[in-house]
């Protein structure tokens, strides 16, 4: 048996980010991090994206480069699968039969792409996007492919579509919402993403489901629950993920009703020396409370503390380095389709109200959520510059609507002013 001071389980950029958040507190600590996939960790914004598109390399999807790995003295255990985890042992079991043991371990298993169980779903040139070859796979369809259906009308539906519309492909939306991103945006926010969308020659088809699918190998017709049919060349499933769990649940650990890993402050789980980061965990967020997030800068940040509290302490939890800190950061994520590029901050799972600042549709405006009375997050189009440091402040401070709602609504008003 192989031992480890540190285990690192998933491939995406959490787990790259704690390799690295290891390292700046313990640099020879033996380490190893796991990934099924068979490429170094990466991040998956650009593969809805610039990489889809083909004006970004894997440079851009990729961190860190092979050679970093050992650099850090990192053992890189590529197409690698854990199928287990001993949590009283402290062992994890890999699919080809070795055990390695662990001081502290990290999860950060993310999630996998959910595909709707669709009669013809298994045709070829239906895709999920999850992965660097889900991203070649529907780029190579692309460029043959005359008409797509992307189903989903939340933020992965929607870049993709705009990506196969930039791309030279005729593009139709479907989703059961009734307008896009309806549980993220207001009314009149989604009417202009409508016109953009319609504009750049997308078609929209709101409030509808797909009923099957069909073709001879490949997909060449989607059937709708609206009895109307598609004739089609590729279709994209864009309508979520499911949360990689099995090891979390296998090891004991305590979880949400929803299925999420519970962790505390230090993203430490119910197990002391097991931490979970990104996609799975759902901490207490010291603003709103217990969260879960599928956002970049989440894992981005997460994997880096949980790293780095991950290695500054001891089996005896004796503190070695000054490294438990809780994680504090707010919830932010960005997205980009056609000329709209916005930015969020806070959470807006939960919102009744909401403040316009500027002009929508101009080149740039802000949005403040309100929920209940109390300020819960901010959307951004457009550059907005020092507005960027002053708006996690609002939100953390929960300003109160009827004490400011007017305020932030007029561009007089400068926001620092509204900062206690």
């Amino acid at each position: 048996m192989t031992a480890y001071k540190y285990i690192i389980v998933g491939g995406g950029l959490a787990g790259q980010r704690a390799a690295k958040g290891v390292r700046k507190v313990d640099a020879e600590g033996s380490t190893a991090l796991i990934t099924r996939e068979p490429h170094v960790p990466y991040e998956r914004p650009p593969l809805s994206k610039g990489y889809l598109i083909g004006e970004e390399g894997l440079d851009h999807v990729f961190p860190e480069d092979e050679s970093w790995y050992g650099e850090m003295n990192i053992d890189l255990k590529r197409g690698a699968v854990v199928v287990g985890v001993d949590a009283e042992a402290h062992v994890v079991s890999l699919d080809d039969g070795q055990a390695l043991s662990y001081e502290k371990l990290l999860l950060a298993t993310g999630g996998h792409a959910w595909r709707l169980p669709l009669p013809g779903a298994d045709l070829e040139n239906v895709f999920t996007l999850r992965t660097i070859e889900d991203s070649d796979a529907i780029r190579s369809a692309a460029r043959h492919a005359k008409k797509a259906l992307v189903m989903g009308g939340s933020f992965i539906g929607s870049e993709v579509a705009a990506s196969l519309t930039q791309m030279g492909v005729d593009v139709t939306m479907v989703f059961p919402e009734s307008r896009l991103l309806r549980r993220i945006v207001p009314q009149p926010f989604s009417a202009l993403l409508h016109e953009t969308f319609a504009g750049e020659g997308v078609r929209i088809l709101s409030g509808t489901k797909p009923e099957r699918l069909e073709g001879n190998g490949g997909v060449e017709r989607v059937v709708l629950d609206s009895g109307d049919s598609l004739d089609v060349g590729m279709v994209v499933m864009g309508v979520g993920i499911r949360l990689n769990t099995e090891l979390a649940e296998e090891a004991g650990l305590a979880m949400t009703e929803r299925g999420a890993v519970i962790v505390d402050e230090y993203l430490r789980t119910s197990d002391p020396d097991i931490y979970a980061a990104g996609d799975i965990a759902a901490w207490p967020d010291r603003t709103f409370g217990r969260l879960r997030v599928e956002h970049w800068d989440v894992a981005r940040r997460q994997g880096l503390r949980a790293g780095r509290n991950m290695a500054g302490r001891n089996m005896a939890g004796r503190n070695m380095a000054g490294e438990q800190k809780p994680y504090t950061s707010l919830p932010y994520f960005f997205s980009d389709m056609f000329n709209l590029s916005f930015e969020v901050w806070g959470n807006l799972n939960a919102w009744d109200e909401t403040v316009l600042r500027g002009e929508l549709g101009g080149p740039q405006f802000m949005l403040f959520y309100f929920d209940e009375g109390a300020l819960v997050g901010v959307l951004t189009v457009g550059r907005v510059g020092d507005a960027r440091s002053v708006i996690p402040k609002l939100v953390e401070a929960r300003l109160a609507y009827g004490e400011a709602a007017e305020k932030l609504g007029d561009e007089g008003v400068e926001l620092s002013s509204l900062v206690k």
